[in-house]
C-alpha cells in the first residue's frame, strides 16, 4: 500500500471465503490484523446492499488506528459507489 505522502506499507491479505454475489471475506495478515467480510444482498431494481464489517485481532489496536480506517473505508465505498454509477 501506498500512502498519499509515497510511504510504503507492507500489506498483504488473503481471500478466505467468496460466495458468488453475496459474500467476500478477507483475512488482512500483515498488521494491523482483522477479517474484512463485505456482505452483497441483492435489494431488486438494480440495488444491492452493501454491508462491511472489520473485525481486528485486538480491540486496541482497533481504537488506535480507528482515526485512518473509518475515513479509508468511506473513500473505498465512494470509489465503488463511482465506479458502479459510471458502468
Amino acid at each position: 500500500m501506498h500512502g498519499p505522502d509515497g510511504t510504503n506499507y507492507p500489506n498483504e491479505s488473503e481471500f478466505v471465503e467468496i460466495v458468488p454475489g453475496a459474500l467476500v471475506r478477507i483475512r488482512h495478515v500483515s498488521p494491523p490484523q482483522f477479517v474484512l467480510s463485505i456482505g452483497l444482498q441483492a435489494r431488486g431494481d438494480d440495488r444491492t446492499l452493501v454491508s462491511w464489517e472489520q473485525a481486528f485481532a485486538d480491540a486496541q489496536v482497533a481504537e488506535r488506528v480507528r482515526h485512518i480506517v473509518e475515513p479509508s473505508n468511506e473513500q473505498n465505498l465512494d470509489r465503488l459507489t463511482a465506479e458502479l454509477s459510471a458502468a
